[in-house]
């Protein structure tokens, strides 16, 4: 199974230079947790989180309208699929590198959607899909939401 048959392609994005307010907002009206950033050809530059936002405006102790997405997303490395993928790469992906959701891209490179772990456990547990043993997803599962033991517990 490949990574278009489950992806979203109805995709919200931002660019580097967007007020993190207006991602906060963005992220608020379409019930997501996170956005692809892409560049004026619209292929992925990077993601930005809902936690990303919190992180950065808290660190910088500076409010959101006076924040932009370059400002907490300069150092980061840009994980992604492309829409042939096979969905057991996907989540090598993931699980790889800790990340839930990732961009598609199209054989241009540019935007074609996007998929997240909740997309692929959702068709894994499906009654009619037999192509996802549960156990990779599982495995992906733990690795994305398990403590990491470099990060210290606050309390």
């Amino acid at each position: 199974m490949n990574v278009k048959e489950m992806m979203t392609s109805q995709v919200s994005t931002c660019t580097l230079k967007t007020p993190l307010n207006k991602v906060a907002m963005t992220m608020w009206n379409n019930d997501c947790g996170a956005l692809p950033v892409v560049d004026e050809a619209h292929r992925p530059v990077a993601m930005v989180t809902d936690r990303d936002i919190a992180m950065g405006a808290a660190l910088q102790q500076k409010p959101l309208w006076e924040l932009a997405v370059r400002d907490i997303t300069d150092s980061q490395l840009l994980h992604k699929c492309h829409l042939e993928d096979d969905v057991q790469t996907a989540l090598d992906i993931m699980r790889e590198n800790s990340v839930r959701r990732l961009p598609v891209v199209n054989s241009h490179g540019t935007l074609a959607g996007i998929v997240s772990s909740g997309d692929i456990i959702a068709k894994a547990n499906s009654a009619e899909d037999a192509e996802l043993p549960f156990y990779r997803t599982e495995s992906m599962l733990k690795a994305v939401t398990g403590h990491h033991a470099s990060m210290p517990l606050m309390v």
